[in-house]
């Protein structure tokens, strides 16, 4: 896995539990510039869209990848 720039959660646990952007990146069918923005200050500053979010929940059910949508939207309970 290429070193993750930023480290913004959920952002950055949640790409890094997938095996990185790249990984990320076909699972949701966008580019890697786009994945690395969600984990950047200046970007996306740790939010997924919630347009990914059901990309990332189907691949996490498929593959044994614990994901929730609490961790996705990155509320603390």
């Amino acid at each position: 896995m290429a070193n993750i720039k930023g480290r913004c959660e959920p952002a950055y646990s949640i790409v890094t539990s997938f095996g990185g952007v790249t990984q990320t990146a076909k699972i949701c069918g966008i580019t890697l510039g786009a994945v690395s923005r969600w984990m950047s200050k200046d970007g996306g500053g740790g939010v997924i869209p919630t347009a990914h979010w059901k990309a990332l929940l189907i691949y996490g059910r498929a593959h044994g990848i614990k994901i929730t949508l609490t961790a996705l939207s990155g509320i603390v309970l």
